[in-house]
């Protein structure tokens, strides 16, 4: 597990940091709502082809579980980070699916 203090430190990749934080279940949902197809057909390796509020909407599915993951990493759940995260997850589906 990455904290917070080593994320800032360079200790870990940002996708090493927040990867910590998707699950099976997460990849699921993300991949539900934003769209299989739309995921693997993105040409922008930040996803930014796809409207941040959809990512910014897409919040609230992370939830309890995910904060307390956070805290036990020295951080908290910020929208910011729950698109990083969320991102991460679409990333991870991609990549299973090329």
């Amino acid at each position: 597990m990455f904290t917070r203090t080593q994320y800032l430190a360079h200790e870990c990749a940002h996708s090493e940091y927040y990867a910590q934080f998707v699950t099976e279940g997460l990849k699921t949902r993300v991949q539900n709502a934003i769209g299989k197809d739309r995921i693997t057909n993105s040409t922008n390796p930040h996803f930014n082809d796809i409207p941040l509020v959809q990512w910014d909407n897409l919040t609230y599915i992370l939830g309890a579980l995910t904060n307390a993951k956070m805290k036990e990493c020295g951080d908290y759940l910020t929208l910011a980070g729950g698109v990083c995260i969320l991102k991460e997850a679409a990333r991870q589906v991609k990549s299973e699916n090329a």
